[in-house]
């Protein structure tokens, strides 16, 4: 049998080893320039600079397909291989996403170099989205002179893709994202980014605050490090008659309020400002004695309360855990109108464009916090996107209906 003979590197058409070594150089490059990049500040397209630079990189890329379409070079850069490896290498950058916060950072950090904190704006993440622009591009000026099912499909789903791309990359710049402290003796209608002072479009007051706590977890402090000891039979939860051993002594629960105060000895359930939780302890020891006593987390108003186990370890509540919380806020338009809405975590609203978030609240007071802060966002690429969507869903409909799956239709 005859050997196939194996293709040089770099002899056209390019498959996926070229493809690999120069998509693999060029986000090196980008992590590169980012490194040795002095005062770099982060790239983002906002309008209307974003639609121009669009528009020149469109016409750009239709007059090089129409002078250049034969060329083996450009068909390269329409290729499926191209297009393999720059979401491959893509996807890997949006996995570290999940690995490092992304935030901005000044600290002068290897990380923060590289741009890992702030992936979408790092230029490697920036020349893969090029690279992907004029892959997908090419692509689809190669389809649209024969538009029958199969083409018209494919058209549908590298079209979603290609607006999906462009508007995560090309629309980061008008996202406009501010955190606001709003309390209920104010109206807040402008906050401050930087230096500058930015009036909102519309104005928020609080009306309510509500948050319901975790019942609070007794802890066995080590008097000598100040630490809470750690694992399964060293923390006592707050379930009615909840035992532990530690020391040859049997710790009891007895009682549990959630908000109460002090009067004397013993604690009582109250619910006003700066109640506290607290819970009435027994402690047996070998020899069958038992001692028994308050013990309190304390608030703003109130000072815990402690009970010593002996000389070296202690009983202490911890601080309860937020299940939840949520405020009730008015918002006040420039046309005179006024809305009540409730935000709660992870449940935004949505008022005129923007999503509005509860994300904290004053932590010293607790569920009688006399403040709320909120952060409304604002991305009016976003129904762009969903454009990509639809229509990537749209072809994959036509491509389940039309029952016939091409190989290289595939990217």
């Amino acid at each position: 049998m005859q050997k196939r003979n194996k293709k040089p590197i770099w002899m056209f058409p390019w498959g996926f080893v070229e493809s690999s070594l120069i998509v693999t150089a060029m986000m090196i490059n980008g992590f590169l320039i980012d490194l040795f990049s002095v005062n770099r500040t982060e790239i983002e397209f906002s309008y209307p600079g974003n639609i121009i630079i669009l528009s020149i990189l469109f016409v750009f890329i239709s007059v090089v397909f129409l002078i250049f379409k034969k060329s083996n070079f450009v068909k390269w850069l329409q290729s499926a291989q191209l297009a393999i490896v720059t979401i491959s290498w893509m996807l890997l950058l949006v996995l570290l996403m999940g690995i490092f916060k992304q935030e901005s950072n000044s600290e002068d950090s290897i990380i923060n170099q590289l741009y890992l904190s702030n992936i979408l704006s790092s230029s490697a993440f920036i020349l893969l989205q090029l690279i992907l622009i004029i892959n997908l591009c090419f692509a689809l000026l190669n389809r649209f002179n024969k538009l029958n099912l199969r083409n018209f499909t494919f058209i549908l789903n590298h079209l979603g893709i290609l607006i999906i791309v462009i508007g995560l990359g090309f629309g980061s710049g008008d996202i406009s994202k501010y955190t606001l402290k709003i309390s209920k003796n104010d109206f807040t209608w402008k906050t401050t980014q930087g230096n500058a002072e930015i009036e909102l479009p519309f104005a928020f007051k609080l009306v309510d605050f509500k948050l319901e706590n975790f019942p609070a977890k007794i802890g066995i402090i080590n008097n000598q490090t100040d630490k809470i000891i750690k694992g399964n039979d060293k923390i006592i939860l707050t379930g009615q008659d909840s035992i532990i051993h530690f020391k040859g002594k049997t710790i009891r629960l007895k009682k549990h309020f959630k908000n109460s105060i002090q009067f004397g000895e013993n604690f009582h359930p109250v619910n006003e400002t700066g109640s506290c939780p607290a819970a009435f302890i027994e402690i047996e020891d070998e020899n069958n004695k038992k001692q028994t006593a308050w013990i309190s987390r304390g608030s703003h108003l109130h000072p815990s309360v402690l009970l010593p186990i002996d000389s070296s370890y202690t009983l202490a509540m911890l601080e309860p855990e937020a299940k939840s919380y949520k405020s009730d806020i008015s918002v006040y338009f420039k046309s005179g109108d006024i809305q009540k809405y409730t935000i709660e975590v992870n449940k935004p609203v949505h008022i005129n464009g923007w999503d509005i978030y509860q994300t904290d609240y004053n932590n010293e007071l607790g569920e009688w916090s006399d403040y709320s802060i909120i952060e409304m966002v604002r991305d009016p690429w976003l129904n762009v996107i969903y454009f990509g969507v639809f229509l990537m869903l749209i072809g994959v409909v036509l491509l389940i209906y039309s029952g016939k799956v091409n190989n290289n239709d595939l990217v």
